[in-house]
């Protein structure tokens, strides 16, 4: 386990040649049309590496990375930080405006981009200048001038570009206060320090993982890519790459690979869940369910955990967090309605405005501090004065510690309601409609109403074949919540819309007027 913590003090490039030096024909990067050993993947991202150079990157430029979810974004990510720039991934969903101003504000010149994308490119153009820093990946288009598969040209060899883990070499980019794209200044030791926390080590308890794992990552390849791989690659595991998010795709992935350990949100697990009740594929490799981004009812976490003979690990981690910083091991007591209990490497505190800790059972932001907590956003100062201070990252989330140390997830702080002057979070609610047995999913956002100002608006899914009705609902809220927190509007849609990273898409709710017919 030493062998771990020294690794996590170099760089992602060393790490991956360490690695690759101890074992290089283990299987690494696991793919539909790639299989790689860490022989072959370390080779590849030198080669990679070498063409990024030939092409004018030098140490400290940005490349976007405007691709779907394929292997070459893992290959691209390292060679990037083999070669001392700086991986930039971009959402390829926002509107063009939002592009740009990522562009704009990372001064990316250099992208890695397939032709499907040449539509969002063009309007990119006046930004990047030199076309041979337009790498197609696949298919060549219409704008550049360099192939990535031009990196069997290069050499195989060490770029001479030395790195320090403390640069940045990744902008983790996530949205702001002001709907503008932000992207955190990640370095090698923020990415590696939060992998390293994944593993148990003498006298400190990580999430249990370990190189005999196979892990599958369904984020979204532009939310948080270095999760891919970054575990992994620091012990020798595994890692499959697969852009699909449907469930019989990942259910034939888990069955060919024997994928044993994956990070999703709740509700792909429950679509995933569906397809395995039909009998259709073996599912019986998976261990670790790991999930971040909602809230799961006890009764769907254990239909979960008998269906797949698996462990589900409730965890909560951020942008500016590297990664995951609270986590619920298998093999500690359960807590209903409790996120679980502070990573190593973290240090968690719950405040008030002021910044003074709250008491236990009282409700507060959470502020994180350590290693893999990162210091700002590019060229941000607006966003980065407003949230980060000291070391400690302001969360924006609320929560509560419990007695025994256990932390509870409230809500987001922008989302909490005010109903006749006394406040409501939208969470609480949400988890006493998602424990009526005909229920799927829901949500609570804000509405207004003329006299009483700001109600609780609740949007809900119910499983096929539910009869069930608004004042059905409602009398079983008033069962379980303060009468001022039952929703005055209840709404029953076929489909609550989600993110391309799976969680609900509030905006898109709120973005469609109440009792609005669905």
């Amino acid at each position: 386990m030493d062998n771990l913590v020294r690794k996590a003090e170099q760089t992602l490039g060393e790490v991956l040649r360490k690695t690759a030096q101890e074992g290089p024909e283990r299987p690494a990067l696991l793919g539909d049309g790639r299989q790689l050993t860490y022989g072959e993947l370390d080779a590849e991202v030198d080669r990679v590496a070498n063409l990024l150079i030939s092409v004018g990157v030098a140490k400290g430029d940005v490349v976007g990375f405007l691709l779907t979810k394929r292997p070459e974004v893992a290959i691209g990510f390292l060679a990037c930080a083999r070669a001392g720039a700086i991986m930039a991934p971009v959402n390829f969903k926002l509107h063009p405006d939002h592009l740009r101003d990522q562009f704009e504000t990372a001064n990316i010149r250099t992208v890695f981009v397939e032709k499907s994308f040449d539509n969002l490119l063009k309007g990119l153009l006046p930004l990047l200048g030199d076309p041979r820093r337009i790498v197609y990946v696949g298919e060549t288009g219409r704008y550049g001038e360099t192939s990535y598969a031009e990196n069997q040209d290069q050499p195989a060899q060490d770029t001479g570009v030395r790195v320090s883990p403390d640069e940045a070499c990744y902008f983790n980019y996530t949205s702001g206060t002001t709907g503008r794209p932000k992207g955190a200044i990640s370095t090698h030791r923020h990415i590696l320090a939060n992998a390293l926390t994944a593993f148990d080590r003498p006298g400190q308890d990580g999430l249990g993982f370990d190189e005999t794992h196979v892990f599958l990552g369904m984020f979204s390849v532009f939310a948080h890519p270095h999760e891919l791989f970054h575990r992994s690659i620091l012990c020798g595991g595994s890692f499959v790459i697969m852009d699909s998010l449907s469930p019989r795709v990942i259910a034939e992935t888990i069955e060919r690979f024997k994928v044993s350990w994956m990070m999703a949100v709740p509700s792909f697990y429950e679509m995933l869940l569906d397809h395995a009740d039909e009998g259709k594929s073996d599912l019986s490799s998976l261990q670790i369910l790991e999930s971040g981004g909602a809230f799961v009812t006890s009764d769907t976490l254990h239909r979960l955990e008998q269906r797949f003979g698996a462990s589900f690990m409730p965890v909560w981690g951020s942008t500016e967090t590297t990664g995951v910083a609270i986590a619920l091991r298998p093999d500690r007591p359960r807590r209903p309605g409790c996120t679980g209990l502070p990573v190593q490497g973290y240090e968690i505190r719950v405040v008030d405005t002021q910044g003074r800790d709250v008491p236990k059972g009282d409700v507060g932001e959470m502020i994180v501090r350590g290693e893999a907590v990162v210091s700002g956003y590019i060229n941000n100062a607006e966003e980065t004065d407003l949230l980060f201070n000291d070391g400690w990252y302001w969360t924006r989330d609320l929560m509560r510690w419990a007695d025994d140390g256990y932390i509870e997830f409230v809500g987001r702080r922008s989302e909490m309601l005010k109903i006749g002057g006394i406040r409501v979070y939208p969470l609480e609610i949400e988890r006493v409609l998602m424990t009526h047995p005909e229920v799927r999913t829901a949500v609570v956002v804000r509405a207004e109403e003329r006299i009483r100002g700001e109600i609780a608006r609740a949007v809900v899914q119910v499983n096929p074949g539910s009869e069930l009705t608004a004042s059905r609902l409602r009398r079983y809220c008033r069962d379980r919540l303060a009468v001022y927190k039952v929703p005055r509007l209840i709404e029953f849609w076929d489909e609550i819309p989600l993110m391309a990273n799976g969680k609900i898409d509030k905006k898109a709710v709120l973005a469609v007027p109440p009792t609005h017919p669905r």
